[in-house]
């Protein structure tokens, strides 16, 4: 049989929000949409925990999209309780592994994320299954901040020392951004692939007509509101716009920490404009993408933290994807993309005056900002569709 025709079972993994989800979930979820179409492959999704961050209320197994998936470990809380759940924990997902893997087939496990402490022992046992294993990389583990949960501190040590080893586990490794690329390229020492597959996006969520400019400017953000975010300094550029500007809105969609949501929430229950900004807390797919088409400027204001210049906000594809005019930080690959006033506004990452004036240029300028985001979509069209990456990762797989 050639290695063309040659069957694939390709199992998912990751310690994420499954099905519904934000960065991690569509990241995923936009490769098997394209990916299931190739009859060829049999793919399963198997979820470690759903995340430390509670976002939708996905039930612990089900078919979604054509797609089996299984989570393990969903009634696991952080602590030291969690210890005593391990054994059965590892077995069930062991299990899992052992009873999907087919016998004359090429059998692949992709990773989401990096080996830890935790993963590692699942990860052997895979590669004791002979099942080939490729990683995907997101995000630079080396400047993952602290957390209070001994657990979790655990994990991150673990997986900044098993980075280094790389070339232990893995048989291919995908990176979102040309910093991972060359870290990553570097561990690797040709003795596996790396391919730099940046964000991705599924235009079959984004159809909208051109918004014809209205009484009032409806600006947005949505995610997940990490101090990588930034959120602080778009509500303070949102108030500089809304002392000259009387039908300017902001929006905010989403989910974090608990911490983090209180800070966010006090820090609006304080602004003399409250009543023009509106939370709308975590939405499902549909009514997030709806949302999306209804606003007139996306904002991604990620700070210029080392942790972001490594990654690719996931969030930006699908906001050029809409067509609406996007305001975007100097982080990361995003310049080696967009040209700004182009394709989109950048700003300069930690200043709240440099968001206000990006703002202000678009609420000034209602044309010029609908020509910016119908460019930005031909951007995202041509540098990030999710069929043209499905494509890509494919052959690699095919290739490990």
């Amino acid at each position: 049989m050639s290695q063309d025709n040659e069957k694939m079972n390709l199992i998912f993994m990751g310690n994420i929000q499954y099905p519904h989800g934000m960065a991690a979930a569509k990241r995923i979820g936009n490769w098997i949409d394209y990916l299931k179409l190739d009859e060829r492959l049999d793919i399963k999704v198997l979820v470690l925990r759903q995340g430390r961050v509670k976002l939708a209320d996905n039930k612990p197994a089900g078919t979604y999209r054509g797609v089996d998936y299984v989570t393990v470990g969903s009634d696991i809380r952080p602590g030291i309780t969690a210890l005593f759940k391990a054994p059965g924990y590892y077995l069930k997902a062991m299990t899992f592994l052992r009873n999907n893997r087919q016998k004359g087939g090429r059998n692949i496990l992709y990773i989401y994320g990096y080996p830890n402490i935790y993963n590692l022992p699942l990860i052997i046992f895979a590669r004791m299954l002979k099942f080939r294993v490729v990683f995907d990389i997101v995000e630079d583990i080396a400047f993952q901040g602290s957390s209070p949960d001994i657990l979790a501190r655990m994990k991150n040590l673990s997986a900044k020392w098993l980075w280094g080893r790389l070339g232990l586990f893995a048989d291919a490794a995908i990176v979102i951004s040309q910093r991972l690329y060359k870290k990553t390229a570097a561990i690797a020492k040709g003795r596996f692939e790396v391919a730099l597959l940046p964000i991705s996006v599924n235009f079959e969520h984004f159809s909208y007509p051109p918004k014809e400019p209205g009484q009032r400017m409806r600006i947005f953000y949505g995610g997940t509101f990490g101090v990588k975010d930034g959120v602080e300094n778009l509500i303070c550029a949102f108030e500089k716009v809304c002392d000259r500007h009387d039908n300017v809105v902001l929006t905010l969609s989403g989910k974090g920490s608990k911490t983090r949501m209180e800070k966010i929430l006090e820090m609006i229950s304080n602004s003399q404009y409250r009543e023009r900004i509106e939370y709308m807390g975590y939405l499902e797919d549909d009514e997030y993408y709806a949302l999306l088409g209804e606003c007139d400027v996306l904002c991604m204001t990620r700070i210029a933290s080392q942790f972001a210049q490594a990654g690719f906000p996931f969030k930006l594809g699908e906001y050029l994807a809409t067509g609406r005019a996007v305001v975007a930080s100097d982080v990361g690959d995003v310049s080696e993309y967009l040209e700004d006033r182009k394709n989109a506004i950048i700003v300069e990452p930690d200043s709240s005056e440099s968001v206000a004036q990006g703002l202000e240029f678009l609420t000034s300028h209602t044309g010029q900002a609908a020509k910016i985001g119908q460019e930005g979509r031909k951007l995202a069209k041509e540098k990030f569709d999710a069929a043209a990456s499905a494509a890509e990762l494919k052959q690699i797989l095919k290739a490990v």
